[in-house]
């Protein structure tokens, strides 16, 4: 997607700089039948859904060891 002129991403993307944000979607419509699209749809939410879980765990756990513990230290 783009190429490596400005005019080119410009014209492929709508911004100068780069296509990469835009990339991926564009190929796995271009190339993958509906039922594909959904799964790889499915992929990319669970990853996201992966990470997003690992950072609230992580969070939770800081706030407990570090913020929680102050207010209440018999706990």
């Amino acid at each position: 997607v783009g190429g490596a002129d400005p005019q080119g991403c410009r014209r492929a993307c709508g911004t100068p700089v780069g296509c990469s944000n835009v990339a991926y979607p564009r190929l796995v419509l271009a190339l993958l039948p509906p039922g594909l699209r959904g799964l790889m749809l499915a992929v990319v939410l669970a990853a996201l859904m992966s990470s997003l879980a690992s950072i609230f765990a992580s969070a939770g756990a800081l706030f407990t060891l570090d913020v929680y513990q102050r207010l209440r230290p018999r706990a």
